[in-house]
This record gives structure tokens, sequence and C-alpha cells, in this order.
């Protein structure tokens, strides 16, 4: 069995076939794909180059996200978002 898509979710939930709770349980338990993003933020340094701020939990890998953990993922990419420069990947 495949996962859906996030956009395949969210069409059965706005057609009524989902709840909300329904396609956020199925995402925890990895039945539902998570959304990408094809851009980055980045902030310039004092001396005039660029980098990229990146959020990571060492020692977690393969390890599934808390509740916790995701809010304070958001939290950290809104901050990404307003001190840095969203570019587009080619």
């Amino acid at each position: 069995m495949g996962k859906l898509t996030v956009a395949e979710a969210e069409r059965l939930q706005s057609s009524g076939v989902l709840t909300k709770n329904t396609v956020e349980k199925m995402q925890t338990e990895g039945l539902v794909s998570s959304r990408r993003t094809s851009s980055q933020r980045w902030v310039k340094t004092a001396d005039g180059s660029w980098v990229r701020p990146t959020l990571y939990y060492a020692g977690g890998k393969g390890a599934k996200y808390s509740k916790k953990m995701t809010e304070l993922t958001a939290k950290v990419h809104a901050l990404f978002e307003e001190y840095g420069t969203t570019r587009t990947n080619s």
C-alpha cells in the first residue's frame, strides 16, 4: 500500500470522505506523505556571504516527530521566513 500525497488527502478531506482528525492520524502513522517545498530561506552574513539556517534534531534519525517537535519546527521556520530571504530552487 502506497502513501497518499498531501494534495490527495486534502481533496479527500474537502470532499467529506476524510475528517481533519483522520488526516492528521494518517500523517502521524506515515500513511500520508509530508509536504515538501522547493524554496529555501537565506540570511546574509556581516561579511556579505549567504548562509541557510537549518533546524535538525541530533540523534533523531528515523524517529517519528512528536507533536511538540512539529510545533517547534513550525515556529522556527516562521522565524526563518521573517528574518531570511526566500529563494526558489532552480
